[in-house]
């Protein structure tokens, strides 16, 4: 036993802003059933053009696709939640509302924006704290909610909401800039204090200057910063922590996960190869052959499909008890791979051939399949989560399940789209 809880520890990475869940939820009634889908397999090149195939998942897709939705309105629309309310907005676009009929985007600024003096500049600078006074989690990730209002596409000029006095998008995006403190001569993760820590302010930054920000800022430093610096700098860092992963592809080997380089990063470090493909796109940096290593990073993620959902099923046979945890897990990987893969399609970035589409295809479905043994566990019942996000032991779980959730629903979203761009199912 002590050897499958040494495997499922290596396995968990948290995105709830706290450390990976340290214990299991409750643990499952029932055995868990076997999974109905089967693990995507590892992509090999192929060129021809498949015929149209069913939509992933079957039967289940539409019961899925509801217990998510479901769970993305009722947990991620709770008002006193500001991080769940941003991976709301997220999910489900800036019409998205509370609870209690709220527009979310304008309970997260009238709510919680904060503003403080800056040493250096005048007037106050307006941001979001990391967590309430009561210690609840706001912006775990510097810049989280920046970045999904850039994301969901708000404009830069106008003001956030209707309240008198209410900071533009570009006013909030020059407060978040000028607190970046440069090391412009450093390469990768040494130019960053707190390298996972980074993705959400560089995309915003990024997509800020694609929708018509100033390239260059001055810092709080007296620093002069041009986005391509910081842009180049973290596809560095990138390319840094999954090194000794295309070491392992080229080789036709595997590698051990004990959270070393990109396995120690939030949610696996997705969120960086998400930001460092929407620099990409954006054409951040300019130079420096960037679209070209992206897509050595997209070869070396779809690889690591086949040993991430590997590890849960040898996981699943060692501590079968630990279900809610490891189907969790299993969504969280596949939802943020879903989504990253459908992004850099969707941005020009990246076109799978047929073997990688089945790939992505499988992964899909494999997910929605454990989405409802999640649901049968009883993993999403209100009741559940409401008494897991009551106890400090548990929180993170609730965090995880719910932010996974949100994910994982738009994942789905972009997926189904490019599928109907392409005229198939």
């Amino acid at each position: 036993m002590r050897a499958a809880l040494a495997l499922v520890g290596a396995l968990l990475i948290g995105c709830g802003g706290g450390d990976p869940p340290a214990a299991p939820a409750p643990e499952p009634t029932e055995a868990p059933q076997p999974t109905e889908a089967p693990a995507p397999k590892a992509s090999t090149p192929s060129e021809p053009t498949p015929a149209a195939v069913p939509q992933p998942g079957g039967a289940y897709r539409a019961e899925a696709l509801q217990v998510l939705s479901d769970v993305v309105d009722r947990e991620a629309g709770k008002p006193a939640n500001a991080w769940a309310l941003a991976h709301g907005v997220l999910a489900k676009g800036p019409a998205f509302q509370t609870t209690d009929g709220r527009r979310a985007i304008d309970v997260l600024v009238d709510d919680f924006l904060k503003a403080e003096k800056v040493e250096g500049f005048k007037g106050l600078q307006p941001y979001f704290p990391p967590t309430t006074d009561a210690g609840l989690p706001i912006e775990p990730h510097t810049d989280l909610i920046l970045k999904t209002f850039f994301e969901v596409g708000l404009p830069l000029e106008e003001p956030l909401t209707k309240k008198p006095g209410a900071p533009t998008l570009e006013r909030l995006l020059r407060s978040s800039r000028l607190r970046h403190d440069p090391d412009v001569s450093a390469k990768g993760a040494t130019a960053f204090a707190k390298p996972d820590d980074v993705a959400w302010s560089i995309q915003a930054w990024c997509q800020a200057a694609d929708a018509g920000a100033s390239v260059s800022w001055l810092t709080v430093s007296g620093e002069q910063e041009h986005i391509d610096t910081v842009a180049r700098q973290q596809l560095e860092m990138l390319e840094a922590e999954t090194w000794f992963m295309r070491q392992a592809m080229e080789a036709g080997s595997t590698v051990q996960k004990r959270r070393q380089g990109i396995f120690s990063f939030t949610c696996g470090g997705s969120h960086l190869f998400q930001s460092v493909a929407a620099c990409v796109a954006t054409h951040h940096p300019g130079s420096d052959n960037a679209e070209e290593r992206l897509q050595k990073l997209i070869d070396i993620y779809i690889w690591r499909v086949a040993l991430e959902t590997g590890l849960i099923e040898e996981a699943m046979k060692q501590a079968p008890k630990l279900a809610p945890v490891l189907y969790n897990q299993d969504v969280k990987f596949l939802g943020h791979f879903l989504e990253s893969m459908g992004k850099a399609e969707r941005d020009g970035l990246f076109t799978p051939t047929a073997e990688q589409r089945n790939l992505i295809d499988d992964a899909e479905t494999r997910m929605l399949a454990h989405v409802l043994q999640m649901k049968r566990l009883g993993v999403y019942s209100a009741e559940k989560l409401s008494m897991w996000w009551g106890k400090d032991a548990t929180r993170q779980f609730y965090l995880d399940v719910v932010g996974d959730a949100c994910h994982a629903w738009n994942g789905l979203q972009i997926q189904q789209a490019l599928r109907e761009q392409r005229g198939t199912p």
